[in-house]
């Protein structure tokens, strides 16, 4: 049969890597394939951050007939330039896939022509007829959802129809990216692995800032049997910790929404897995008894996008709530005891200083346990993305986008002042939460701990298990379970290094014979004073920019924890931004490239 290879581009070497989760859409697409008999293989250059070079050598191993291409907006440049490298060393049928060539069809075909052909809409039964046609050498004019060169002519077939029953899809080819531990999950994760599952498509909300080409706005759900059965197949093939339902509108459907919470609960599959999930905060479909039963089914915490502060601007996208159904959503979830995340926006239509300043105040009155705040992005496909292409506020091409960066200028908003909002968002609530009242009110209410902005992805929040941890953490090599909260994603320089916010912790495997604790750093920012503990012992070094310090920290032999927490703190952090603007808008501490223990007459960096 025809050897498919498909391929999850790199993004690490135009300074985002993207990927936390298995990149399922091509998985899913591969296990109809592997249905059918074809030979299926999948590499993510962006997790194992391989070169051009490296992808041609898979290609030239394996000897593909069709490449495929995952494609979302971010992605987008970097999957122009793999493409376009391949063609050309390679006669092969490139085809790409995804929301960003769902939305833009032919414009996709014109930008690089490199692309044989775009997949739109749902990919498992297109792709399937697609790769039929080009085995047998025939034309591509009848496979729908299909666009596709002929000759000097794009031609754009008739869109396929949704998928009825999705439990006839076999569950995601995960095999094939083994072993998926090394996927760090969605920032905050409650166990690791933690992986993503789709129990729905779709949305019949109509928020302008979504781009939706792939799923549309019909609600097509699994059977919670078919669901179940994933979950269940999840804990035992890949023994997975964590399950994020990554689905639009996860309580659309109360009747189904709780099928799934008394089988979760039925199976004990709630006693072996944590579960998170977004929720829609609308009264008519959040209430106390829905959540209690969610936090039964195990279910730990819940993520509503609230987007703005401000009544208008929630209008103008179109978000289809009051912000008075936000306040009771948050309250209620607190009450059921589970965790809460809130999402928030800057920069959308109708957006101004004064309802930027609505959304911090907003956000310190529904006090969510984990937040974070978004730069504000008019994707291809959304009503945003129309609005701001006939308003004239598109300053980029749409392969320049880049999430810590508003490519719009618009009338309210000029270069760089969403980013400066964004950061002051942050300062605010960082400031606010940090105040001796706010601490005193949160610990007189009995509140276990404080919250916390999520502007990182890898974090777990449980300590890693004894047989997982080693002597040694090397950054992207070894790092996949071992990793508390406070790091931001792997990045290459060489070497490969992760960035700690002001506060980060990592776990190593004790014992007899290792004297002292070991901490490759370096900072951006000159004078930056970096601390190491471990249990009581300290140990503090001042940094100078770009040069790289070794910090070592005397370790007690004595009664040794089989697990040694290492925290990791630095005196202040700084933004990239604000020193060579580059539009990297992170709180920064540390690079750290390596931590390990070694005996006190060993000595090697």
């Amino acid at each position: 049969m025809t050897k498919i290879l498909f391929i999850n581009p790199n993004t690490m070497y135009l300074g985002q890597k993207l990927t936390v989760f298995p990149p399922m859409g091509i998985l899913y697409i591969s296990s109809m394939l592997l249905k059918a008999g074809y030979d299926v293989k999948v590499v993510d250059a962006d997790t194992d951050n391989l070169s051009f070079s490296d992808i041609q050598g898979v290609v030239s191993e394996y000897r593909p007939k069709i490449i495929g291409i995952t494609m979302n907006t971010l992605q987008s440049r970097a999957a122009f330039e793999t493409a376009e490298q391949l063609k050309k060393l390679n006669d092969l049928k490139i085809v790409v896939g995804g929301p960003h060539p769902s939305a833009l069809k032919g414009e996709i075909l014109k930008r690089c022509e490199a692309i044989d052909a775009v997949v739109f809409g749902e990919g498992e039964m297109t792709f399937l007829e697609l790769a039929k046609a080009i085995e047998e050498d025939r034309g591509l004019d009848t496979v729908k959802g299909v666009c596709f060169r002929e000759d000097d002519e794009i031609r754009t077939n008739e869109p396929r129809e949704p998928i009825a029953d999705l439990d006839q899809l076999p569950f995601p080819a995960l095999h094939l990216l083994n072993p998926i531990r090394r996927y760090p999950g969605a920032y905050p994760v409650g166990g690791r692995p933690s992986i993503q599952m789709m129990a729905s498509r779709g949305c019949p909300f109509q928020c302008i800032f979504c781009s939706n080409p792939v799923w549309e706005k019909r609600i097509r759900l699994r059977s919670p049997e078919s669901i179940l059965s994933e979950v269940k197949w999840l804990r035992e093939n890949f023994k997975v910790r964590e399950v994020f339902f990554q689905d639009d509108t996860f309580n659309i459907d109360r009747e189904w929404f709780e099928a799934i919470c008394i089988g979760l609960i039925e199976m004990k599959l709630s006693e072996k897995i944590v579960f998170k999930s977004p929720f829609r905060a609308n009264e008519r479909l959040v209430d106390l008894d829905l959540l209690k039963l969610a936090k039964k089914a195990g279910f730990w915490m819940i993520f509503y996008g609230v987007e703005s502060g401000n009544q208008t601007v929630l209008d103008i996208i179109k978000k289809n709530l009051r912000l008075e159904e936000l306040v009771r959503a948050f309250r209620l979830t607190r009450k059921a005891g589970i965790k809460t995340y809130a999402s928030f926006m800057v920069g959308n239509p109708g957006e101004n200083r004064a309802t930027v300043q609505d959304t911090i105040n907003f956000a310190k009155k529904i006090d969510p346990d984990y937040y974070g705040f978004a730069i504000a992005m008019p994707y291809p496909g959304s009503e945003f993305y129309r609005i701001a292409k006939e308003s004239g506020w598109l300053k980029e091409d749409v392969d320049d986008y880049n999430r810590n960066k508003y490519i719009l200028n618009t009338p309210n908003f000029g270069p760089g002042e969403v980013e400066e909002l964004v950061r002051y968002a942050y300062e605010s609530l960082e400031g606010y939460r940090n105040s001796g009242m706010y601490k005193l009110r949160k610990n007189f209410s009995g509140a276990s701990s404080l919250p916390v902005q999520c502007n990182d992805y890898f974090p777990a929040l449980e300590p890693p298990e004894v047989d997982m941890l080693d002597e040694e953490i090397i950054m992207g090599e070894n790092d996949w379970d071992v990793l508390g909260p406070g790091w931001y994603a792997v990045e290459n320089w060489p070497p490969r290094i992760r960035w700690t916010g002001k506060l980060a912790t990592a776990y190593l495997k004790g014992g007899k014979g290792a004297g002292q604790l070991c901490v490759r750093a370096m900072t951006g920012c000159e004078g930056l004073k970096l601390r190491v503990s471990a249990g009581n012992t300290k140990a503090e070094a001042e940094l100078k920019s770009s040069q790289w310090t070794v910090l070592r920290l005397s370790l007690n032999d004595q009664k040794r924890d089989p697990r040694i927490k290492v925290e990791i703190e630095v005196n202040r952090t700084y933004v990239p931004d604000e020193i060579i603007k580059n539009g990297d808008m992170r709180s920064l501490g540390v690079a750290v490239q390596r931590i390990w223990l070694e005996s006190t007459q060993t000595n090697h960096e």
